[in-house]
């Protein structure tokens, strides 16, 4: 890992102190940085590595994989919805209400 990859970020933190101070002022002042982080995409399901500021581990490697996944989920929950409005339809009492 090389310092071209890393990136820095400073960020201000407000905390208890903050009734004391002024309003606009930081009680301190935090460096983070990226790490690499290591996780499977849940729309593609491929292993990627990217460089991830500290928080939650993502779950899809770019955008247009995000949005493949939820037109995805969307499509399958219409499909369910209809089936079970058909079989109301119908008077299918097979089916269980959602």
């Amino acid at each position: 890992m090389s310092d071209e990859e890393v990136q820095r970020q400073v960020v201000d933190v407000f905390g208890e102190q903050a009734d004391v101070r002024p309003y606009n002022q930081p009680v301190y002042q935090r460096t983070i940085q990226t790490r690499p982080v290591t996780f499977t995409c849940q729309g593609c399901g491929r292993q990627v590595t990217q460089q991830r500021y500290p928080g939650p581990t993502p779950r899809y490697c770019a955008e247009w994989c995000r949005r493949a996944a939820r037109r995805t989920r969307t499509r399958e929950r219409v499909q369910r919805l209809r089936a079970r409005r058909r079989a109301q339809e119908q008077g299918d009492p097979g089916l269980p209400d959602a």
